[in-house]
């Protein structure tokens, strides 16, 4: 999706979904061309007092309270890829005095008719929805006594921030900077993907961790992963046409070859006969199809090995991200071991990643075997059709030889007739013997002449032909043999 889309999406989920009063329009963006670097913020600060996004603000009556909402959107170019950051949130404070806790039941009101899920959006890579909210004492308490209280809060939740059926699976459990999270949707269900994280606050290490730096951050992570999956949900569609494509390579070299079988082979073997033209001219076709068919098909084991590649690639830039924010907790020097605990969000690269890539490599392990399918069949192809124009082109020169051969003995008895047949006078009658009739003395040299030529010929064609005999009789040999006793 182009960022002037995206923006203009945005500017439709606030105004017209969340009635927003700010307008998105282009003019908080760079007038110009956008700054160059890695990671840009496509925001012009100086138009919005030097903020790094767009802030909003409004107010929501839920059962007759009236609750102030606030927010931000952030664009970004990070490498080649667009990302936006859309923040809502119930501020702890307002105006120095502390909000009044929310029910669950708020979630609703930040998602009226689903916009914020991947039908609405449309986003190319994907979204991420992250879901915050503090945990009561009590609440702190019933899950301690509980294994199954958060996971029944996480649903709540869920089912007030998604209206109708069409929920994400519950997907895993853990801790993130000591504060217990809940996922929703499997990466490997391409159909129905839609990711969300819900994380319970019960710490105050967690809320410091959880700044602008991180949320950064975790916009950073978020796209390496959408990229990701876009890579390997693209890969299981790309394995669909090229698993379709494989057979049909496989059936189209078995019926090329069908007429090649032992039997019909040794059937020709005894006719003395080659390909029939049709065959050969439809082996032809086939020798210019299959190259152009092998090229096909290449293309797509390359697009799956993009895949492939663009998994690894960002992967790599998924675990350097944590790497960094791992090093830079730490280096604050006053946060536990489980407060710096990542292993929920490296589970993704170090776990899922190379889940994805041996599935894809096992996909082109099997599917290579389609290219050298191809590549065999392209040179028996080749050889069969060398193998007959070569055939036919010895016959052709036999035919012409033998030919020459009968014309040539045909004028050396044209040549020597005047001295074996009496010319004086000329044209003569010539008393046939065994018959009562003569014949002109021309006329009998051109059938003395003619018949010589004719025998010649005969003979030179039966000695060309003689294997093609000796394969006959050995042919019969065998099928006697192989005849069962009577």
């Amino acid at each position: 999706m182009e960022f002037a889309s995206w923006w203009q999406k945005c500017d439709e989920i606030l105004q017209t979904k969340l009635a927003v009063s700010t307008k998105f329009n282009d003019s908080y963006l760079h007038k110009k061309e956008e700054p160059v670097g890695f990671r840009v913020n496509l925001i012009n600060k100086q138009v919005v007092g030097n903020r790094n996004s767009l802030p909003f603000d409004k107010n929501l009556s839920v059962e007759n309270q009236q609750i102030p909402v606030k927010g931000f959107a952030q664009p970004l170019r990070i490498d080649d890829s667009y990302a936006l950051g859309l923040k809502i949130y119930v501020p702890e404070k307002l105006n120095g005095i502390k909000t009044p806790a929310v029910d669950v039941s708020i979630f609703q009101e930040f998602n009226p008719d689903n916009c914020l899920l991947p039908d609405f959006v449309q986003s190319y890579f994907g979204q991420t929805l992250l879901l915050t909210a503090w945990l009561s004492m009590e609440q702190i308490q019933a899950a301690r006594g509980d294994s199954q209280f958060l996971k029944n809060l996480g649903k709540q939740c869920l089912e007030k921030l998604i209206s109708g059926e069409n929920l994400p699976d519950f997907y895993r459990q853990g801790e993130l900077f000591g504060s217990p999270i809940l996922e929703y949707g499997n990466p490997s269900q391409p159909e129905s993907y839609c990711h969300v994280i819900i994380w319970f606050f019960n710490t105050s290490a967690t809320d410091e961790i959880w700044d602008e730096t991180r949320y950064s951050d975790f916009m950073d992570l978020f796209l390496y992963r959408n990229k990701i999956l876009r890579a390997y949900h693209d890969s299981r569609k790309l394995y669909l046409v090229t698993r379709e494509e494989y057979k049909q390579i496989e059936l189209d070299i078995d019926n090329t070859f069908k007429y090649l079988q032992r039997e019909q082979s040794q059937q020709r073997g005894s006719k003395g006969a080659g390909l029939k033209q049709k065959e050969l001219e439809y082996l032809k076709r086939q020798m210019i199809e299959m190259p152009l068919r092998a090229v096909k098909y290449a293309r797509l084991l390359s697009d799956l090995q993009v895949r492939e590649n663009t998994i690894a690639i960002n992967a790599q830039n998924y675990q350097n991200k944590l790497n960094e924010i791992s090093l830079d907790i730490k280096a604050a020097k006053k946060y536990n071991d489980s407060d710096a605990d990542l292993s929920f969000l490296a589970a993704f690269s170090k776990e899922t990643c190379p889940q994805f890539q041996r599935q894809i490599q096992g996909d082109l392990g099997y599917f290579k075997h389609g290219s050298g399918l191809l590549d065999q069949a392209t040179e028996a192809i080749r050889a069969i059709v060398a193998i007959e124009e070569a055939y036919r082109d010895a016959k052709l020169e036999v035919t012409i030889q033998a030919v020459g051969f009968g014309l040539g003995v045909a004028g050396v008895v044209t040549g020597s007739a005047p001295y074996l047949i009496k010319q004086d006078p000329p044209n003569q009658m010539v008393a046939l013997p065994l018959v009562k009739v003569g014949i002109n003395s021309f006329a009998l040299v051109l059938l003395i002449s003619i018949t010589a030529g004719v025998v010649v010929w005969s003979l030179v064609m039966l000695g060309a032909n003689s294997k093609n005999l000796l394969g006959k009789f050995q042919n019969l040999l065998g099928k006697n043999k192989q005849l069962p006793p009577q």
